[in-house]
């Protein structure tokens, strides 16, 4: 193996063991870190025992010949497990979901014969396998593919369906977090379908020159450096309860602007506000409607950074429901548009006001309920065309 590739695999090595150790001290969301720090752990020592092989790793210590062979049947049952848990915010770690590691003991089982051999038995069995041992290597090579394809996709779709409908029920969710984990995801599919190939590839006597394996574990060392950014980012994807999320039927009508807030004023809404009359807007939606409209402008919840769709609908006693509607039919927005054009517009009065010239535009913007830096500037250029910094400098040149 070349030297500076075998390098590369020992430093994602270290990097996986050394996030495995920071995700087990993460107290927030315990079940989904844990989760998540034994599968990089388990990466980590992959990393390790394929550079080693150049080495003579087995030769040395026969002992670990088809130890980490079984550990592949629980990767990615892990990775689908830490999306599920991460993203449903669970409390604890429900028996039922052991099902997903059957594959694994049972793998186990029928290497039972092998694993009491004596070191020397254990080479002599893989220089020479037996008809069941071919058999069983061919079988358990596909499950594992198969088994990659299945639990990726699986993930993919929490993230999808939980990325979809998280804007209707919170107010600051950084959707670039689930965008990298998401990636990672795939990069992980990846790396799985590049060692899928190596091996079919072994099964034909196939030599294309690239080593298949290295290939598929460099990009193993591109996953684990992607983890470990998301695991200093993710904080805001621990917010919402699996309970509340749900998902919310959004009539937007192209022909009924209804209100909206003005990018292009200091103050978000008039009390003084007049709602045109709409056929599909009857009294109650109306009331309903101010009185969410006054409670925006006196008190503010949008300062809040941790406010969600069921806190603002019970500070003004009525259902999720109703309030949902009322937003995406009265403004045609989501609740995470709705929330931030307010947050928005009170970081623009803050960035007028000359007694905040010596503050930061990013203590600003905590101040007006945002929090995170890339969740202001990504929505702050969404809705203005420009960044706070273009902003705020075109202000003071006026």
């Amino acid at each position: 193996m070349d030297q500076f590739i075998q390098s590369i695999l020992y430093l994602g090595g270290i990097q996986g063991i050394l996030l495995s150790v920071f995700l087990f001290t993460i107290k927030a969301n315990k079940i989904s870190n844990r989760l998540l720090g034994l599968l990089t752990l388990l990466w980590g020592v992959f990393l390790f025992s394929f550079a080693l092989q150049s080495e003579g790793l087995y030769r040395k210590f026969p002992h670990l010949l088809k130890v980490f062979y079984q550990f592949l049947f629980i990767f990615f049952p892990l990775l689908y497990l830490q999306v599920k848990y991460l993203l449903g915010n669970y409390k604890k770690f429900y028996r039922k979901d052991l099902i997903h590691f059957l594959p694994f003991g049972l793998s186990i089982l029928l290497y039972v014969d092998f694993y009491i051999q004596s070191g020397s038995d254990k080479i002599l069995m893989i220089q020479n396998k037996t008809q069941y041992y071919e058999v069983l290597q061919i079988i358990g090579d596909e499950f594992i593919a198969i088994q990659g394809i299945f639990y990726s996709i699986l993930a993919l779709r929490l993230i999808s369906k939980y990325r979809n409908n998280i804007i209707n029920y919170q107010s600051n969710i950084d959707k670039k977090i689930l965008k990298v984990i998401s990636i990672g995801i795939s990069l992980n599919l990846f790396s799985w379908v590049i060692g899928t190939i190596g091996i079919h590839l072994d099964y034909l006597n196939i030599n294309t020159g690239i080593d298949m394996f290295a290939l598929a574990y460099l990009v193993l060392v591109i996953v684990i450096y992607i983890i470990s950014y998301t695991a200093i980012r993710s904080p805001e994807v621990y917010k919402l309860d699996e309970s509340q999320i749900k998902v919310v039927s959004i009539n937007r009508q192209a022909q009924n602007p209804g209100f909206s807030i003005s990018l292009n004023k200091d103050r978000a809404v008039s009390k003084n506000q007049k709602f045109p009359e709409h056929d599909c807007m009857d009294s109650v939606n109306r009331e309903l409607n101010e009185k969410l409209i006054l409670y925006m402008e006196a008190e503010k919840p949008y300062l809040n950074p941790e406010l969600s769709l069921p806190d603002l609908a019970e500070k003004m006693n009525i259902t999720r429901n109703q309030l949902s509607n009322i937003i995406n039919q009265n403004h045609q927005m989501n609740f995470y548009e709705f929330i931030n054009q307010y947050r928005i517009t009170e970081v623009k009065g803050l960035m007028a006001d000359s007694a905040n010239k010596h503050f930061k535009l990013i203590s600003l913007a905590y101040d007006a309920g945002f929090n995170s830096k890339a969740s202001f500037n990504r929505v702050f250029k969404q809705m203005t065309e420009m960044t706070p910094s273009q902003y705020y400098l075109l202000q003071k040149a006026v």
